[in-house]
């Protein structure tokens, strides 16, 4: 692997190739993660002349059909200027250009003001941002081993979480993982935030748990250290297994579609998450029909928990104490999701009716 200073990088150079630069490699980070705030800020150091860190593109030239490059480091950067350059993104309400970083402009234009869009600049402004230079390190003969590895050491500085290592190591379960985290249910209808791979976190704990489920075992761990030991020992994946995997994990989440309405307050938090789509796949398991009254009855007993916690003259459920604190002190321990799951289901078969029980 060699790491090469690119000459003649600007901005314009950056915006005329976006479409030949590859910006969501799968060893990359989520897309758009900079605020606003961030992004206007990097704007500001270009228009204002500071300098800005580099930017580390992998070269393709020669090895893609339709890429030149693919984004190894720099992604918030790229799409800043792109969005720039393309009118979606204003400069900031307090932008100024600084006296002293103004280059000789001809007279009688005017600097960029505040709130403007790449439209509204001069077209000198506009001539003067495009020619800016960008520091670019361009990445030669270098594997998928070799990116992944200077992927987090670029980011050491802002250390990687688990999840994010899981995806840096690559191979065919961590590919896996991203088509599950992309699916309509984890993109579309959960309350808690994607950031920081947490979408990925949960697809890898669904695709754990439905490979326990193929294999007839118990129900897996679904902590850290066990997603990373799943993820490592299947970088290599039969097509057979892959497909069969994601056919269980679709099935479940076609589950959970008609359970939960999008943005439901009971997936406002993750760790119920793994719990839910157990539940709602063993209650298909015994009767489908009964998978559409389960948002009623979970709301039900999340009512009864939460009121089990303050109970009148000191008496409490203690299945729901139980119940709670397993899910407090244990919620990534296979004994204590099936221990939660039990509880579930025997709560569920005593709200039906007699004749369906």
């Amino acid at each position: 692997m060699r790491c090469i200073p690119a000459r003649d990088f600007s901005v314009g150079k950056a915006f005329l190739w976006k479409g030949a630069i590859y910006d969501d490699p799968p060893y990359q980070r989520e897309s758009f993660v900079w605020s606003v705030a961030k992004q206007q800020r990097f704007l500001d150091s270009l228009l204002n002349g500071f300098d800005v860190p580099k930017i580390y593109l992998h070269d393709l030239r020669g090895r893609h059909p339709t890429r030149v490059y693919a984004v190894i480091d720099g992604k918030q950067r790229l799409n800043t200027i792109w969005q720039f350059l393309e009118d979606g993104l204003p400069l900031a309400d307090n932008f100024t250009i600084e006296p002293t970083n103004t280059p000789e402009v001809p007279p009688g234009v005017m600097p960029p003001r505040a709130g403007a869009r790449f439209s509204d600049l001069a077209p000198f402004w506009q001539k003067a941002l495009k020619r800016t230079a960008l520091a670019v390190v361009l990445v030669q003969d270098a594997t998928e081993e070799n990116i992944e590895d200077l992927f987090s050491r670029l980011n050491s500085g802002e250390p990687l979480n688990a999840a994010e290592k899981r995806n840096a190591r690559g191979g065919d379960m961590a590919a896996l993982v991203r088509v599950v985290a992309r699916r309509p249910f984890i993109v579309e209808r959960l309350g808690w935030t994607r950031s920081r791979f947490q979408h990925l976190e949960l697809a890898t704990r669904l695709l754990l748990i439905e490979e326990a489920d193929r294999a007839g075992g118990p129900l897996p761990d679904v902590g850290g250290r066990a997603l990373d030991a799943f993820v490592e020992s299947n970088r290599r994946l039969a097509a057979a297994e892959r497909d069969d995997l994601l056919a269980r994990v679709d099935a479940g989440l076609g589950l959970m579609e008609r359970v939960f309405d999008r943005g439901d307050p009971l997936l406002a938090r993750q760790p119920p998450l793994p719990l839910y789509y157990l539940f709602v796949r063993e209650v298909e398991r015994t009767d489908g029909a009964a998978v559409d009254g389960l948002r009623a009855f979970l709301e039900g007993f999340r009512r009864e928990s939460l009121a089990a916690l303050e109970p009148p003259n000191g008496q409490s459920d203690g299945t729901i104490v139980e119940f709670t604190q397993l899910g407090g002190q244990r919620p990534t321990d296979g004994g204590s999701l099936a221990r939660r799951l039990d509880i579930l289901m025997d709560r569920f078969r005593a709200a039906l009716p007699v004749a369906a029980r």
